[in-house]
C-alpha cells in the first residue's frame, strides 16, 4: 500500500504542474500579432501619405476616333423574325426573337435582294443557332456570342464577311414551356 500512496501523491503533484497555462507562447503571440498590426498600419499610412494617385487617363489613347457611322451611311434591313425551341438548359424555353443588321448604303440592293430570295434559309440558319445555344450564351445581357454566330452564318451566306457592319437582335423574349 505505501506504493499505491505514493503513486497516488505523485500523479497529484503533477496534476496541479500539468494544469498550469504556460504563459510564454501566449505572450509570444501576442507580441508577433502586435508588431504585425503596426507593420500594417505603418505601411498603409506611408503608402497613403507618400503615394501618388492613379492616373486615370493612363490605358487611355489621345487619338479619339468615332466608332459609329453616321446615319445616311448605313442602313437596318430586318432579317428575320422566328420562334425557336432551345432544350439545352435545365428546362425547354421558347424564344421569340427578331433580328436586324445595319450594313452600308453601298450594299443596298444587293442585301434586298439577298433577304428577299433567301427568306426560308435565313430563318433556318438563325433557328439553327438559337436551338444549338448553350443556356449561358442565351443569358447573355448583350447577347455578344449569338449576334456573332448570327453574323458569321449571314457573312457565309453572302459569300463577303464585310458587307454586315452589325447584327441587332432587338427583340429577345423567353417564353418558358413545360410547367
Amino acid at each position: 500500500m505505501a506504493e499505491e500512496e505514493k503513486q497516488a501523491e505523485a500523479t497529484t503533484e503533477e496534476t496541479p504542474a500539468a494544469g498550469k497555462p504556460k504563459k510564454k507562447p501566449i505572450a509570444t503571440i501576442g507580441i508577433f500579432g502586435g508588431v504585425m498590426i503596426l507593420e500594417g498600419l505603418g505601411i498603409f499610412f506611408c503608402m497613403k501619405f507618400f503615394g501618388a494617385e492613379p492616373d486615370p487617363t493612363a490605358g487611355m489613347d489621345t487619338n479619339l476616333t468615332v466608332t459609329t457611322a453616321p446615319f445616311e451611311e448605313s442602313k437596318e434591313f430586318k432579317v428575320a423574325s422566328v420562334r425557336v425551341q432551345n432544350t439545352n438548359g435545365d428546362r425547354s424555353i421558347l424564344y421569340s426573337v427578331g433580328v436586324s443588321i445595319r450594313v452600308h448604303n453601298d450594299h443596298e440592293a444587293m442585301i434586298e435582294d439577298f433577304l428577299k430570295n433567301r427568306s426560308a434559309t435565313i430563318d433556318d440558319a438563325i433557328s439553327r443557332i438559337i436551338r444549338s445555344a448553350d443556356e449561358r450564351h442565351l443569358s447573355e445581357p448583350g447577347l455578344e456570342t449569338l449576334k456573332r454566330q448570327v453574323r458569321f452564318e449571314l457573312s457565309t451566306l453572302l459569300s463577303d464577311d464585310t458587307i454586315i457592319e452589325q447584327v441587332l437582335i432587338p427583340e429577345f423574349t423567353p417564353l418558358p414551356t413545360g410547367f
